[in-house]
């Protein structure tokens, strides 16, 4: 049931300087890019402007907003920070709500230690549910992500990790087709 016109972004989750998850997020990308069954592109969270005066949906940016309406599923890749999430993606992902109803979401862990960010994908899973987001089974995760990329950003074992982003897409892909069908076809309104 696979739909070959899946629009699926990929979110950098965190604005810091010399962030190793940005090198993570491009091989993601790079990877979803080749699939033909996919379209995708980079979100990255630095480049959104929102204010921290406010909250909510009030704060929307009309780009983000419009990119996940669009979107059929979302790949999410965040660093570890103290077992949690970067502050600024929970900021930016809490000004859209009626955009994530019923979309698939993977989520991508990077952490400096041995843990691959299994701890903020954890502390990130009750955050998708309550914004409408389907989990998928499969998480990336990558460890010790400063020894993972060479000087120019490369990817050392890339044949280990397309491996890992198998399964993880494939299930992605189900998911998001499914939930498209679902969410073109299936009404949510009771009948009387």
């Amino acid at each position: 049931m696979s739909d070959p016109s899946l629009f699926i972004p990929v979110i950098l989750g965190t604005p810091r300087q010399g962030r190793q998850s940005e090198y993570v997020a491009k091989f993601i990308v790079e990877q979803v890019a080749a699939d033909d069954r996919l379209e995708t592109e980079l979100i990255d969270i630095r480049n959104i402007a929102i204010a921290t005066d406010d909250a909510g949906e009030s704060l929307k940016d009309p780009q983000f907003s419009a990119t996940i309406e669009r979107a059929d599923g979302l790949i999410i890749v965040t660093p570890e920070y103290n077992h949690g999430y970067p502050g600024l993606l929970k900021h930016v992902l809490d000004t859209c709500l009626k955009e994530y109803i019923h979309k698939a979401v993977g989520l991508c862990g990077v952490s400096a230690g041995p843990f691959g960010g299994t701890r903020v994908i954890q502390n990130l899973l009750p955050v998708m549910r309550e914004l409408g987001l389907i989990t998928i089974f499969y998480d990336l995760n990558f460890s010790n992500v400063q020894k993972l990329f060479d000087q120019s950003g490369n990817l050392i074992d890339k044949p280990t990790y397309i491996r890992r982003m198998e399964s993880f897409m494939d299930e992605l892909v189900w998911m998001s087709s499914v939930l498209k069908y679902g969410r073109r076809e299936v009404s949510q309104k009771k009948k009387d």
